[in-house]
């Protein structure tokens, strides 16, 4: 037992000062090294805060006491779950097996669990990028890293919310419905209106520390209502938006994903057609990485249709891959490259959906508003305001003040949709005009939308 110099058991906070001193650090010292606020242990000391485990960790790490403070601030939480009854969910997906690179951006997200203890505000982090670059498999990954090392013990509750295609999308309300229901409130405490069930939310996770990952979001008004209020709570959202009014909103931090580095993709696709297959022919690995324009779907799709069709290396797929239509048609079981385009493209506004097919006409590699205005049949201002759309989509990059990029794969599934497509030298492989199009490219304004 821990005792007082008076004989009586020492708190936590007790313990916690009488080290402290020991060492000679004042709590502006102590707070630099542990990387928390003053006021965040001076409350930890004075017994009117308790003790996170990651906290306890840091005061074990720097004042070199073992596993002192972090087995009793685990029995603290432990004692305090089972008395409140709560009920602690763990919803994290499996995380995927074969997960390379990111390490910068595993960086960045590790900055929630130095600000998710410290402050009045709950950290948000929005990863956001095109469709098909691994935004849902970055925030599992780097969830199970974080509740490996201790963080989150209330638990962490994880929610599809099916964006951002109209229509699809999931309703705030009965995410609520379900997120209260994950943390233990009976179905018939559950209000009935959506300001309510968002109080009761936050209410439910005050005090708490847990992480919670909205996937997929449409748009900030889906995401608003089912932000906690505890600032021991994070809060990772992913989405093929930006997210601009979230930002606003609370602050959030955006983290942009692109495609893999060269290294990084073929060390993806080796992984998981295995080092025997990988090295039959490396050259071959790099070739189809770059095919697959270094996507993380589309490389996941590649290297799986090379494991299921038993090829001995990568050099029949990377022949297989030299068109540009065979890259869009990769899909294996019923995930399918076009899909992961197609929900991007359907939501869309008309004008945008124009451009973008238009998009698919352009020659070389740089996009600006007066050869889009000029393609599509529309005024200058029009186009601009169109490749700003995109752009906010992650459908286009910009490239400089005036000019914007468009990921290989993308622009090959916009020359599809306006009934344009070369085979990668040059030549052109006209399908059925399913758009209305002509063959030769010309200004798409009697372009009906295509869905």
């Amino acid at each position: 037992m821990i005792c007082s110099s008076s004989g009586v058991p020492a708190s936590y906070g007790q313990l916690l000062r009488a080290h402290r001193k020991k060492r000679g650090l004042s709590l502006t010292q102590l707070a630099a090294r542990v990387h928390f606020d003053p006021g965040h242990i001076s409350k930890v000391e004075t017994g009117k805060r308790s003790p996170s485990v990651s906290f306890a960790k840091a005061c074990d790490r720097v004042l070199n006491v073992g596993n002192t403070f972090t087995a009793i601030a685990s029995a603290l939480e432990a004692t305090a779950h089972r008395q409140q009854n709560w009920l602690r969910p763990a919803q994290l997906p499996a995380a995927k097996r074969h997960f390379v690179g990111r390490h910068g951006d595993l960086r960045r997200l590790d900055g929630l669990l130095r600000g998710h203890d410290q402050g009045l505000a709950v950290p948000v982090t929005v990863i956001n990028g095109p469709p098909g670059v691994g935004k849902t498999a970055l925030a599992v990954q780097w969830a199970h890293r974080a509740v490996n090392d201790g963080h989150f013990p209330d638990g962490q509750l994880f929610v599809n919310l099916q964006g951002p295609e109209p229509g699809t999308a999931a309703a705030p309300i009965d995410v609520l419905a379900g997120l209260l229901r994950a943390v233990g409130v009976p179905p018939d405490r559950i209000p009935a209106e959506l300001d309510q069930r968002a109080a009761t939310f936050r209410s439910y996770l005050h005090s708490r520390k847990m992480l919670l990952i909205l996937d997929n979001a449409a748009d900030a008004q889906q995401i608003r209502p089912l932000l906690p209020g505890a600032p021991g709570c994070a809060v990772v959202v992913t989405s093929r938006s930006r997210l601009p009014g979230l930002t606003v909103l609370v602050d959030a931090v955006s983290l942009l994903l692109s495609e893999l580095r060269r290294p990084e993709a073929a060390r993806l696709i080796g992984a998981i057609i295995g080092r025997a297959r990988a090295d039959a022919n490396p050259g071959a690995v790099a070739v189809l990485a770059e095919r697959c324009g270094r996507l993380p779907l589309a490389l996941v799709l590649a290297a799986e249709r090379i494991v299921s069709r038993q090829h001995n290396s990568a050099e029949p797929l990377a022949a297989e891959l030299r068109t540009r239509r065979a890259r869009l048609d990769l899909a294996e079981g019923d995930v399918a490259l076009r899909d992961a385009f197609e929900s991007s493209y359907k939501a869309l506004d008309e004008q945008s959906a124009r451009v973008f097919r238009g998009l698919g006409l352009l020659p070389g590699r740089l996009i600006d508003v007066v050869s889009t205005a000029s393609v599509v049949g529309v005024p200058p201002e029009e186009a601009s305001l169109s490749l700003c759309n995109l752009a906010a989509a992650h459908l286009v990059q910009r490239h400089g003040e005036s000019h914007y990029r468009m990921h290989d794969l993308l622009r090959a599934y916009a020359a599809d949709l306006a009934g344009h497509l070369t085979d990668g030298s040059g030549h052109a492989m006209v399908k059925a005009p399913v758009t209305g199009l002509t063959p030769t490219p010309a200004p798409l304004a009697a372009a009906p939308l295509v869905v």
